[in-house]
Order: structure tokens, then sequence, then C-alpha cells
């Protein structure tokens, strides 16, 4: 299936460094063509590693671990896999409930939906930290990291996969067409010493096995990686979008153009370009016509180098801040946010 409501369109990562939920709602919904609700990273409960994690069996919020040795973590355990399988394989949507973000984690999110009902968007954002970043940060009491246990690795996926189902189908009621970005900032890490006998295979099985799930509810599904990383992994996944950071990674990147190439052949698969900087001091300096400068110098590349034509590459193309926007003053993410708007507004009239 191809998605032309994406082409050229421009969204953001999630993050933002606001504590007022509203008035960062307000601010997607007047520069991004697809609004994605706003992550309040400042808030306690809204970082990455713990934002997800409400319900996880054995989670200890305080010192962010799982831990396995409680009195009620088989309790627990045996409980999620029994919810698991009536909502997916008996489809009882309804248990979905259980894994719905809160207004304790999510003020962002229960904000948006509210503001959102009356709007008739045709497309909208959500986004959850990914399975291999959730699993490789978790460690258990005994500081055993959670991706090379098996049993932790599934629960984490399989949570998460409930988690992300129950966003997205949540954002379905307001919207006909979703997209959620799993946030796998910890890819970057691959294949370091910390991860060398992790395979290539079980990476993306934990991506795929989420991916499958939620594209069987007509989800759209993109992968977002601020950094850089084995990209034929990401490439080689049954993603739609790769969301990657184009200002400062094109170049790492263009390295795997045959896998590229092959991505960017299926009807369904596009490219967002992280194409405004998010480092404070860079932003701060920059201007829009060095952003426009650089993307084109990026463009014309790729596309003598994939042989295909700069207008294919831009009908699978959307565009995004390089990467959240949380750890930004509010006055520079508003710049970054502005800047984006600039520079879709000046690539169309082109």
């Amino acid at each position: 299936m191809d998605y032309p409501c994406l082409s050229l369109k421009t969204t953001h990562i999630g993050s933002l460094p606001f504590e007022d939920p509203e008035k960062a709602v307000d601010l997607i919904l007047d520069f991004v063509d697809i609004p994605a609700w706003p992550q309040l990273s400042k808030l306690q409960n809204e970082s990455m590693l713990i934002q997800f994690n409400e319900g996880l069996p054995g989670f200890e919020r305080e010192r962010k671990t799982i831990n396995t040795t409680s009195s009620n973590f088989e309790e627990e355990l045996i409980k999620f896999y029994e919810l698991y399988f009536e909502i997916i394989e008996r489809k009882n949507l309804d248990l979905l409930k259980n894994f719905s973000l809160s207004e304790d984690y999510a003020k962002g999110f229960k904000t948006f939906l509210k503001r959102i009902q009356n709007l008739n968007l045709p497309i909208v954002k959500g986004q959850i930290t990914g399975p291999f970043t959730l699993a490789t940060s978790l460690k258990t009491e005994n500081k055993e990291i959670s991706i090379f246990r098996e049993d932790l690795k599934d629960l984490i996926t399989k949570f998460l996969t409930l988690k992300a189902l129950s966003q997205g189908l949540e954002l379905k009621k307001f919207s006909s067409i979703v997209v959620i970005f799993l946030d796998e900032p910890g890819l970057s890490g691959f294949g370091s010493s910390s991860f060398i006998t992790l395979s290539k295979d079980l990476v993306l099985s934990i991506l795929n096995e989420m991916i499958e799930i939620l594209t069987n509810f007509e989800i759209i599904t993109g992968i977002h990686i601020c950094a850089n990383t084995s990209w034929d992994i990401i490439l080689e996944s049954k993603v739609n979008i790769i969301s990657f950071d184009s200002f400062n990674f094109y170049d790492k990147l263009i390295i795997y153009k045959n896998f590229l190439k092959n991505f960017l052949k299926d009807e369904n698969k596009y490219l967002a370009w992280g194409v405004i900087p998010t480092n404070s001091e860079i932003l701060e300096n920059i201007s829009l016509e060095e952003i426009i400068r650089k993307f084109r110098s990026q463009l014309s590349d790729l596309s003598s180098t994939l042989n295909i034509s700069k207008e294919e590459v831009l009908r699978k193309s959307l565009f995004t801040p390089s990467c959240g926007l949380g750890s930004l003053s509010e006055s520079l993410s508003i710049k970054a946010l502005e800047l984006l708007k600039n520079f879709k507004s000046f690539i169309i009239k082109e």
C-alpha cells in the first residue's frame, strides 16, 4: 500500500521542553503537518525510560529496574500474558484499557486527544520507546541487562507492543491514519563491546514483532534513530518510515546504498529527513538558507548514488527536526519548528 498522505509532510519526534501540555499542543498544531502528541520530558514521569513502563511487571520506577524477585512478579507476569493472548489472539480490544497511557505519565497525550477530537485531522502521530532501547536500558535487581534474558526480552517487546497498540487505536478514534514511531536511540550502540553478542537477527525479530502487529491494525510504523547505527538492520526491517538525523549523519546512511535503494523501491517505504539541527549551539546560529543548501546537496547526492530521480526521492520523503526538542530551551524549540515549517514552504515551491 502506498501512503501519499506522507509525501513532503512535516512532523516532530516527540519531546518538547514545556511543562504546560496546552502550550505544547498549541505549538504542534501550529507548526507541523502531521501533529504528534508532545512528550513533556521535563516532567518526572515523562522520560523515555519511564513514560511507557507504567504497568510493566516488576518495574520499579525509582530504581528504573525490573525486580524479578518481588513477591508478586510471577503473578503479574502470568496476568500480563493472559491479557496479551486475549488481546492479540482473541481480539478482545476492550482489554487494551489496561495499557492506556495515564495522565500521570503522559499529560501531553491526554491533552492532545482532547484537542484533536473535533479537528478532523487526516493523519496524526504517536511514539513509544523501542524494544531494543528499553531492553538494553532496563536492568534487573542483580544488574542483569534485560535483553540478555530471553524471558525479559520477550516481556518488554510484548508489553511495548500493547502500549503502542493502545495508543494507536486511541488516536484512530480521531484520525483515520495513524503513525507510530519506535524511538530507538539505543541502536546507536549496536555492535559495541557491551552488545557484541547480540545478533542482527535478534534485533530484527523484536522490531518486526512490534511492527507486524501494529501493521495488522492498519497503523503506519516508523523507527527513529538520532545517531548512527548499522542501518542495514533498519532498512531490512518491515518498518514503513526510517527517521534519521540527516543534518549530521546522512553520510553514514548513504554507505548502505544497496539496502537503501531496495528500501525505497517499495511503495510503502519512506525516509523522514531530520533536516533541522537540535544541537543548541548550531541551532542558535544557523539560517534557513544553510539548511536548504545542505539538504539540496544531500538530495542530489542520494539521487545520483541510487539512480533515483529527485522527484521520486521527494515523493518518498518527510521532514522533521533531527531529534526530539526536549533538551532545548523553549525559545530554541520554537525556532526549530519555525525553521521546519519554512523549510517545507520553500521545498514545495521549487
